[in-house]
């Protein structure tokens, strides 16, 4: 009598995860194509706000702005206005909020930096020196003491000389002459 219980709390379990498997294959089927609907709504429904409200919609959902401004980069204006502000790529590369390395390879023109970081500096390029030193967290450059900003070289006139050039062998000669004297 012990055997035919088995036997029969068995079949029931085999039946019953037959029957279970079956039910939960028709859920998942269900379950995809719902899921499917809810996609296609999510798409026509973002295409119907794009139609209304334009392009920036997307965008927006995206996360993005819309901004319109060109986006020109060019390596070497980028290290003329690192150089003419006096500092570091570290310093240059906390005011972009990226790495110095990626400035270096910019500037190098071996990569190109994106979008969002060209908007950025062109931004910063508007702004002065000063500013820009206080946001960085660095000094301005010094001089060497005791000495004021050299005035502007002015264009002298070149004056042609009378006589023989001056040559290396003959002021080597001029000095040999001194020397045995």
């Amino acid at each position: 009598m012990a055997n035919l219980t088995k036997v029969l709390r068995a079949e029931m379990r085999a039946a019953a995860r037959d029957e279970s498997k079956q039910v939960v294959v028709t859920l998942r089927a269900e379950l995809q194509a719902i899921r499917k609907s809810i996609a296609l709504l999510e798409r026509s429904l973002l295409r119907g706000a794009a139609a209304r409200a334009g392009a920036g919609v997307r965008a927006a959902a995206a996360g993005k702005t819309n901004d319109n401004r060109r986006a020109r980069f060019s390596p070497g204006l980028m290290r003329k206005h690192r150089d003419g502000l006096g500092m570091s790529r570290k310093a240059y590369a906390r005011l972009l909020g990226v790495s110095s390395l990626s400035v270096y390879l910019w500037e190098v023109g071996r990569t190109r930096p994106r979008r969002q970081t060209v908007l950025a500096w062109q931004d910063l390029r508007k702004k002065g020196a000063r500013a820009l030193r206080t946001i960085a967290g660095v000094a301005a450059p010094r001089r060497a003491a005791g000495k004021k900003r050299a005035p502007r070289a002015v264009a002298k006139k070149r004056v042609p000389r009378a006589g023989k050039k001056r040559t290396r062998r003959a002021v080597a000669k001029r000095m040999n002459r001194a020397k045995a004297a």
